[in-house]
């Protein structure tokens, strides 16, 4: 059985409604989660995915992003504390790692370390109002992953990883006859 579980966010139910991020800057005063408008208008939260091979931890020189014994990549302060490189946040596909307001710390998604060693879940799956966020065992992932869901991620991430303009004719990337 799985027992390492994750956040899933089905985009196409989502309604940007920012409850996500008000609940969690009131569980933990800097939210872990946070909304970004796309140009398009698209309003939609940025959150850790807890990957099975986070980038971010592979490239923490301190070994301050860590898996917990639930799954969660969680990011330990007192290590990264004094670290100025911020690769973990360069590395991140899913630009999920944030500074404080203060410039002078990192913050990222535990999953609500504390929620979860009491037995609840993690506060935005409670509190989301149309039932976007899940909290599942990272197994259970594609099954929640219909065609509504797919095309809605896949726009989001497009705002996140732009694709680059094809070449221009005659342009310097055009190809020479």
């Amino acid at each position: 059985m799985d027992r390492q579980k994750t956040l899933c966010i089905d985009y196409s139910k989502c309604i940007g409604c920012e409850t996500c991020e008000y609940v969690c800057r009131f569980v933990h005063d800097v939210p872990r989660i946070h909304m970004i408008r796309a140009a398009s208008g698209l309003m939609a939260p940025l959150y850790c995915r807890h990957c099975e091979q986070a980038n971010c931890a592979k490239v923490c020189k301190r070994g301050a992003i860590r898996r917990d014994v639930d799954g969660a990549m969680v990011l330990l302060p007192m290590l990264c504390r004094g670290c100025e490189s911020r690769q973990c946040m360069l590395a991140c596909p899913y630009m999920a790692i944030f500074e404080t307001d203060k410039g002078v710390m990192l913050v990222k998604c535990d999953l609500c370390a504390a929620r979860r060693q009491m037995g609840q879940e993690p506060a935005c799956v409670a509190m989301c109002p149309c039932g976007a966020i899940h909290y599942v065992a990272r197994g259970e992932v594609p099954a929640l992953a219909d065609a509504a869901f797919r095309e809605a991620e896949e726009r989001v991430l497009a705002c996140l990883r732009p694709q680059k303009a094809a070449a221009e004719p005659g342009g310097p990337d055009a190809e020479k006859p």
